[in-house]
């Protein structure tokens, strides 16, 4: 799927505000390089502490094939709607089972689009990281699929030259054994993927169970590391 000029335009426009303005502010640092399979669609999944996550992780992550979530209320903001849609982000109903955007998704997904998305639903401190459960369903259909993730730490240092990290890990294959998870077997999937999220850039995460969970991610669950020759 093709850009638009004027969304290509727009794209170009916000990295060059974030290059102008809120790199010599912050600092911000990339360690590792994002990539994907070429011609296959996948997940950026990240931890979520500021509004600039995304717009910094665009920056750093600059592919066309790059989408995100937002809440559907950014949506009627003018300004902002008109940058989602130039991201062709997702609009995403936090009330509800939102079955439409786990469709937009998918199909972006099935595309060859790179869908970023933050478990945890909404921003958290660094403080409280587990104070919002992380969304299981679509965790777990990515497992289920083998759809290729590519976790993603933010380190958010948002003060002056703070030098906020995005630290961006290879791709990886899910590979579930041993049968369906049961919806608390999904949870507890969800919360350790997210520790390993935050273990990356050295974060603590501790979680409810985490022992528990830890293991029964090594028995159940393998992430096949995919090969570099695949890089797009």
């Amino acid at each position: 799927m093709k850009l638009s000029s004027s969304s290509r335009f727009l794209r170009t426009l916000i990295r060059g505000l974030a290059a102008l303005i809120l790199w010599p502010l912050f600092l911000p640092k990339r360690e590792g390089r994002p990539w994907m399979p070429e011609g296959e669609g996948g997940l950026l999944l990240a931890n979520h502490h500021s509004l600039l996550d995304p717009i910094l992780i665009t920056y750093f992550y600059k592919s066309e094939r790059l989408s995100f979530v937002a809440k559907k209320e950014l949506f009627n903001i003018f300004a902002i709607g008109r940058i989602l849609r130039a991201f062709r982000s997702i609009p995403l109903d936090r009330e509800t089972a939102d079955v439409r955007a786990t469709k937009l998704i998918l199909a972006m997904i099935k595309e060859g689009q790179v869908v970023g998305l933050f478990p945890q639903g909404t921003r958290v401190s660094l403080e409280e990281p587990t104070s919002m459960t992380p969304h299981a369903p679509m965790l777990y259909y990515a497992i289920r699929r083998g759809i290729p993730i590519m976790f993603t730490a933010v380190d958010p240092r948002y003060r002056l030259f703070g030098r906020p990290r995005f630290i961006f890990a290879d791709p990886v294959r899910p590979k579930l054994s041993g049968g369906l998870l049961s919806r608390e077997e999904q949870e507890g999937v969800a919360w350790e993927l997210m520790r390993r999220i935050y273990a990356i850039a050295g974060l603590d995460y501790e979680y409810e169970g985490r022992e528990r969970w830890q293991s029964f991610f090594d028995q159940r669950i393998e992430l096949v590391p995919i090969p570099r020759e695949e890089d797009h």
